[in-house]
């Protein structure tokens, strides 16, 4: 009998020690960021858009549709055009996120981080789509009001079409907002914060 009961507390101890390593192990997978891919799009038409630059894979799926006069129609009447586009444009997440851009656009792109929505660093584009004043991670201001783009970094990113890059990491607890800054309307929100907030922003286009 007495084998049996010194048993008993090393069987409880080896119990208890695997159900720590589970709880453990169960804490890390929570804590551990997840993955989003980012889809950077446009529908442009190569032809109509040769002097501003547009480059198409062979593919019907990635053919532009939509002419350089359809394109400045629409951003006149909408102050955006919606074939240009982050999706999605908004997103959540208990823990942070790792993200992936992939441009499946014809036209360069930036994926930026910003404090807040704005205008990017050209000036006719900031001005069609409603965004006099640019968000400064976007653009460098000159004395007589002349716009440059901000240096590429790992959140100011410039894709090239039909490219793919690592994004920006977004920590826990954190909502963080992104926008293009040659079309200022393509933006998104991620939100890693807890409560019910939709992460749609009200900024203007």
């Amino acid at each position: 009998m007495s084998g049996n009961k010194q048993a008993l507390p090393i069987a409880c101890l080896i119990l208890l020690a695997l159900a720590s390593v589970l709880l453990a192990q169960d804490k890390n997978d929570k804590d551990q960021p997840g993955t989003l891919t980012v889809h950077i799009r446009d529908y442009c038409d190569p032809v109509s858009f040769a002097n501003i630059g547009c480059v198409r894979m062979a593919t019907p799926v990635a053919n532009g549709i939509i002419t350089l006069p359809g394109f400045g129609a629409e951003l006149a009447a909408d102050k955006s055009v919606g074939a240009w586009r982050f999706v999605p444009d908004n997103a959540k997440a208990e823990d942070g996120l790792n993200l992936t851009l992939q441009n499946l656009g014809g036209e360069t792109h930036t994926f930026t981080r910003v404090k807040q929505f704005g205008g990017g660093f050209v000036a006719g584009l900031n001005a069609a789509s409603g965004n006099p004043t640019p968000a400064p991670e976007c653009a460098k201001v000159a004395a007589n009001g002349s716009l440059s783009p901000q240096p590429a970094s790992p959140d100011n990113i410039f894709l090239p079409a039909n490219s793919n890059a690592p994004g920006p990491h977004v920590a826990e607890g954190e909502r963080a907002k992104f926008q293009c800054c040659i079309h200022p309307w393509m933006r998104t929100t991620i939100n890693t914060k807890d409560g019910d907030d939709n992460g749609h922003d009200h900024d203007n286009h």
